[in-house]
């Protein structure tokens, strides 16, 4: 369960009522936390929302900020809605009420407080008109702190970036969001607040419910993460120890989900039984399920120095697959150009017989066989009579014509006809299949074998990202290949293989 978020300027404020925390020493609060009071007012009005498929109930809280300034507490909107046993569990069609406050009024922090840049952070629904005059002073219980900001920063250099660069390509492709800029509200209490900069503390969401600080300093104290978890159950903390590197930190996110486990790929994972495909990542991240209902599998390839990105059409068809490829090179995520092809027309020869299978066979051969062709055997002006046939087929390669024909002829037929340069390939009618196409294309003097046969990508290389293996006969007309296979394959599976293996494919 995503917890609501609220932005303003900041490094981590903390605004508590509790007046325990209050008594720690300075030195304890100095690194991991600031503590400002917040004031808060009274609902003067609430809002029905209706639930709709994939809403919960942070993101719904998220969609409203915008239009009414600040929402209340977990606790206060648990309170309007007692007939919803756990705001965890929320379900289409569901009617929540929702809290809707006037505006808040923050004390004006200090300005070794607010962050310089020339593009500031994104504030969220709390905005400079809305702070108090500037002799309105602070608490006393925060006025020691005003110059910890900048003695923090000098203490801890920002997020590294080449971590961040490998995490949230792989938390954008789970479906969930990163957020490494501007502030994160997290409500506690009726009137209590934690507000993180995430410039410094990266905060994960994944699309299961669980919310994951990257606590890249180790600010947030053992107090703090006892006081949101005490809130928030879907709450977890990845300490600096863990986020050496971004392949490190991902693996420490991960472990902290509730739905997804990362596992390091000891052997390929097959793709699909058959053909056989196999593909070869470094880790897999895997969910039994999905905020849609769906089983999820992430493939993490990590690229050398050397090695390309995986070609556009290779990884769209992972995708349409079930897998979803995320290709890491150094310390950002990277893809392969896309190449507009043409999809070769894959020749489909299934239930067809005799002549109707030969003459479209020949034809993705690329030979050119004439129907019904008149055969002159003896002619009438040199042989005092003439006698001719129709052959089925007619072809002609180089300088020798050959008649595909049904009916058996004479053996003296034949005989003239091949003193004459025409060869005659005889066919059953009901014939079908690999014996037919086997026959049929020895008869023509055209290399024809049986096999299984495999493709990689890379072509060249030592280690394999993506094998594909099929049972087929090839056939080698004009310098290009022809694959024929007898199995049923899906049609972008076999708009795959077209562009797979050289050549082209067909089915019979």
């Amino acid at each position: 369960m995503k917890n609501p978020i609220f932005h303003a300027n900041g490094i981590i404020l903390i605004s508590l009522l509790l007046s325990a925390l209050f008594c720690l020493p300075v030195e304890a609060r100095e690194d991991s936390a600031r503590l400002v009071f917040q004031k808060t007012a009274d609902i003067k009005k609430t809002l029905i929302y209706v639930v709709k498929k994939g809403d919960i109930l942070g993101g719904i809280l998220r969609r409203h900020r915008g239009e009414h300034r600040k929402l209340a507490s977990y606790n206060l909107i648990r309170r309007l809605n007692p007939g919803i046993r756990d705001l965890n569990r929320i379900y289409p069609g569901q009617k929540i009420v929702l809290p809707v406050r006037e505006p808040s009024a923050l004390p004006e922090l200090p300005s070794d407080f607010r962050k310089k840049s020339d593009s500031p952070p994104p504030n969220y629904g709390i905005k400079e008109k809305d702070r108090p005059p500037a002799s309105e002073s602070l608490p006393p219980a925060v006025q020691p702190l005003e110059n910890a900001r900048s003695e923090t920063a000098m203490k801890t250099p920002p997020t590294a970036e080449h971590i961040l660069g490998i995490i949230r390509p792989v938390v954008h492709r789970m479906k969930g969001t990163l957020i490494a800029r501007g502030n994160y509200f997290i409500p506690l209490k009726e009137a209590t607040q934690i507000t993180i900069d995430c410039s410094l503390i990266p905060v994960v969401e994944l699309d299961e419910g669980t919310t994951v600080l990257l606590d890249f300093g180790n600010r947030l104290s053992e107090d703090i993460k006892a006081l949101i978890g005490q809130t928030w159950k879907n709450y977890a903390f990845v300490p600096g120890e863990e986020l050496g590197d971004g392949l490190t930190g991902l693996k420490g996110i991960i472990r902290r989900s509730r739905n997804y486990e990362m596992s390091d790929v000891g052997s390929p994972l097959v793709l699909l039984p058959k053909p056989e495909i196999r593909i070869f990542p470094d880790w897999t991240i895997t969910a039994k399920t999905t905020a849609v209902g769906a089983s999820y599998r992430q493939a993490l390839f990590l690229l050398g120095s050397n090695e390309k990105p995986l070609p556009g059409e290779a990884r769209s068809f992972l995708e349409k697959n079930g897998l979803v490829v995320t290709e890491i090179s150094g310390d950002r995520a990277v893809t392969g150009p896309v190449l507009l092809k043409a999809t070769p027309v894959t020749t489909d020869l299934r239930g067809l017989k005799g002549i109707a299978l030969a003459e479209p066979l020949l034809k993705a051969l690329g030979e050119t066989p004439v129907a019904s062709s008149e055969i002159v055997l003896f002619d009438q002006a040199r042989n005092g009579f003439h006698l001719s046939i129709t052959a089925d087929l007619l072809i002609r390669r180089a300088e020798r014509r050959f008649v595909i024909h049904t009916k058996r002829l004479p053996e003296q037929f034949v005989r003239i006809m091949k003193e004459g340069g025409t060869e005659v390939i005889p066919i059953e009618e009901g014939a079908s299949g690999r014996p037919l196409i086997e026959g049929l294309l020895q008869g023509l003097r055209i290399p024809v074998s049986f096999g299984h046969f495999s493709f990689r990508i890379p072509e060249d290389g030592n280690r394999p990202r993506l094998t594909a293996t099929f049972p087929a006969l090839r056939a080698m007309s004009g310098g290009e290949p022809i694959y024929l296979f007898d199995f049923d394959m899906l049609p972008d599976v076999q708009a795959f293989l077209n562009g797979l293996t050289g050549g082209r494919i067909a089915k019979y």
